[in-house]
């Protein structure tokens, strides 16, 4: 019996209009850029090709995937045990933010590395930094009490060169604060770069 074609996925409105992933996801292109991810996609029951997105490993292969394709990051990898979050929503909340910001600036986003971004709890993905400059070329210092996961954006900033003037990194020493040693006392951030912070 001949294999049905999978059906093209619909636009997914709830996501902001300026998401390039409203239209779904073209498996073809994206295990062409990271063949690992094969594996993983499969035809659902609706006639469309998908992942299973509540296991983790097919989540952050779509994510390596995304990365590569869609905003030229190589090498992006997390440690087992740490979140993978999906990357369109979190773009969203990229495209909100910049809403946000053009709201107070006569209705045009803010671009370019003086948008300085504080991403608290940066995790091990560095996801909000790659995605804020990717789009939009935002300056980040993400802070993290976790070395284990510093580290590791620390290792994908170094794979990935272009990152490496927009990117700083903070370890927090103190689990019980969230700005002291982060944010001086005129208001700004210690943003350190990556080899003096993490040295």
């Amino acid at each position: 019996m001949e294999r049905l074609k999978p059906k093209t996925i619909t636009e997914k409105t709830n996501l902001h209009p300026r998401n390039q992933h409203r239209l779904g996801y073209h498996f073809e292109q994206l295990i062409a850029n990271y063949p690992e991810l094969k594996s993983f996609v499969f035809v659902n029951e609706h006639n469309l090709e998908t992942i299973d997105f509540s296991n983790p490993k097919a989540v952050k292969a779509l994510n390596a995937s995304l990365l590569i394709t869609d905003y030229n990051i190589k090498n992006w990898d997390i440690p087992e045990n740490y979140l993978c979050p999906p990357i369109p929503g979190r773009v969203d909340y990229i495209h909100y933010a910049a809403d946000l910001l053009a709201s107070t600036n006569r209705g045009i986003i803010p671009k370019g590395e003086n948008v300085q971004v504080l991403d608290i709890g940066i995790g091990a993905n560095c996801i909000y930094p790659i995605l804020g400059n990717s789009v939009y070329d935002w300056s980040f210092v993400g802070t993290e009490i976790d070395e284990k996961a510093i580290q590791n954006c620390k290792k994908i900033i170094e794979n990935n060169p272009k990152l490496m003037d927009f990117i700083s990194l903070q370890l927090q020493t103190e689990s019980r604060f969230i700005f002291k040693n982060i944010i001086t006392p005129r208001g700004s951030f210690c943003a350190y770069t990556m080899q003096s912070s993490l040295s």
